[in-house]
């Protein structure tokens, strides 16, 4: 699977993804993945053998989804329409 120029694949046979493999994925921080799990946006579809939630691609862009909607709901501004660096500001 190719994202932003990058082959992904799991290390996983299974197919599921870490929470660090889930982040890559949608270009995020683990720590965003881990949050999207504590605010009910995505759903762990199992445990690796330590204990860790694992996730499918599928549910990874759905909650990538919810919380761009949901943000977008609350602000009013789309993230995909924001630049990253400063305009051109007049003096």
């Amino acid at each position: 699977m190719f994202f932003r120029g990058v082959l992904m694949r799991p290390t996983r046979g299974d197919g599921y993804l870490t929470t660090a493999e889930s982040a890559r994925l949608v270009g995020r921080k683990p720590v965003t993945i881990r949050q999207w799990r504590k605010r009910g946006y995505l759903v762990a579809q199992g445990l690796d053998e330590r204990g860790y939630p694992l996730h499918s691609r599928q549910a990874v862009r759905a909650a990538e989804r919810i919380a761009r909607d949901n943000g977008l709901q609350a602000s009013g501004v789309d993230p995909r329409q924001v630049c990253a660096g400063p305009q051109n500001l007049a003096a």
